[in-house]
């Protein structure tokens, strides 16, 4: 058996999380106040805040930007071209908020970054690009099968503070409904990768 054309989800730890979770939550609780409506995407209920983040200096976008550098300069990304922001968000989702199934267009690369994720918050759930074409096969797999290959038609990951996940912006995912009573804390953005 030979794995061709895998889905590449980049998983990066941010360095010293606990000392400066508390800014970032501050931070987005602080922008919030800012600005209390926020704006409506595939947030159902909660908040998100406007995309412009990453056109200022702030905790936020120093902490993501360190993060990213450090891992590409791992041989992950060939550096020499240039890798932009195109947009850079904070949400809160609180209880029984949730993100609906959507993608990202006009960019390369999304990410999550999430802040504060107490147990119960919300998965982030991947649907596989191919469970239409596929689907006669991916369900006569065996879970044996499944679970050494990663082939489902959706796959979900529960959030971890400290991580920052990145992945095909055409991928289609959505966050599962808080059921927590307390705020699940993240930011998000997109990144465009010059040829």
């Amino acid at each position: 058996m030979k794995l061709l054309f895998p889905t590449v989800i980049h998983e990066l730890k941010v360095d010293n999380f606990g000392l400066i979770k508390k800014g970032l939550v501050e931070f987005v609780y602080e922008e919030r106040e800012k600005d209390s409506k926020g704006l409506k995407f595939s947030n159902q209920g909660g908040w998100q805040s406007d995309f412009e983040y990453c056109r200022f200096d702030n905790i936020l976008l120093s902490t993501v930007t360190k993060a990213l550098n450090s891992y590409f300069e791992n041989d992950v990304l060939d550096m020499s071209k240039k890798i932009t922001y195109n947009g850079l968000w904070m949400n809160i989702n609180g209880k029984d908020n949730f993100n609906s199934s959507h993608n990202h267009p006009g960019c390369h690369l999304a990410g999550v970054f999430w802040i504060q994720s107490p147990k119960g918050c919300g998965n982030l759930e991947f649907q596989n690009p191919h469970s239409f074409t596929m689907f006669q096969e991916l369900e006569r797999y065996t879970e044996d099968f499944r679970n050494k290959t990663n082939v489902y038609s959706s796959y979900w990951i529960p959030p971890t503070e400290g991580i920052i996940l990145l992945f095909p912006a055409s991928l289609m995912h959505r966050v599962d409904l808080n059921q927590s009573d307390e705020d699940r804390i993240s930011a998000a953005f997109n990144l465009h990768l010059s040829i």
